[in-house]
């Protein structure tokens, strides 16, 4: 398509671990929000805003080691690497964190931020990870029998068509339209059958 550019995520994204710290370590009344994987793929759908969640999610003390890599920064995209299903692996979601409050990606979850915002806007990325075509691509790095795995240096192999950059932020402006009703529409359905 014109215009449009090939860009391998390696060369345009850093991948990070996230920080391991166990489920009986974390509850709401802590200090520090803590985006387990497991919350990745149950509780947010695109996006996690920290500002709209901070009361209800869990959190952990200051006391936990954690690497200022581990600190999830605003666009950042937190991926689930591990699972004990193929069909919940590579779920990503956006990080909303536009006033950089202190927030801990968690075990068994990769964080994806992209270094190259010239040429790639994370919204869009995070939509484009969320495809068939994606997912597919995904697949070939699958590794695992009981607990299937993909490796970030797996993902910073593919390579990916994108478009300009202003295309890429109306692509994901409708995204995020959509995303917007249909999640109303779930809560919706959720007040109507309760």
């Amino acid at each position: 398509m014109k215009n449009w550019q090939a860009i391998k995520l390696g060369d345009v994204c850093s991948f990070n671990k996230g920080a391991s710290v166990p489920r009986d370590r974390t509850n709401i009344f802590l200090d520090i929000p803590y985006l387990h994987y497991g919350d990745v793929y149950k509780l947010y759908s695109i996006s996690l805003d920290i500002d709209e969640v901070f009361d209800s999610i869990i959190k952990i003390s200051t006391n936990e080691k954690i690497r200022s890599e581990q600190q999830l920064q605003n666009y950042d995209i937190v991926y689930n690497l591990t699972s004990e299903t193929i069909d919940d692996l590579g779920k990503s979601i956006i990080i909303r964190n536009k006033y950089n409050r202190p927030l801990v990606a968690g075990m068994e979850t990769t964080i994806m931020r992209v270094e190259r915002l010239d040429l790639v806007y994370p919204p869009y990325l995070n939509y484009v990870l969320q495809t068939r075509q994606f997912y597919s691509l995904l697949q070939q790095y699958v590794t695992g029998m009981k607990v299937f795995r993909v490796h970030p240096r797996d993902i910073s192999r593919i390579s990916l068509d994108v478009p300009p950059v202003h295309m890429q932020k109306l692509i994901a402006k409708l995204g995020d339209c959509i995303t917007g009703k249909i999640e109303l529409n779930k809560k919706i359905n959720h007040h109507l059958a309760a």
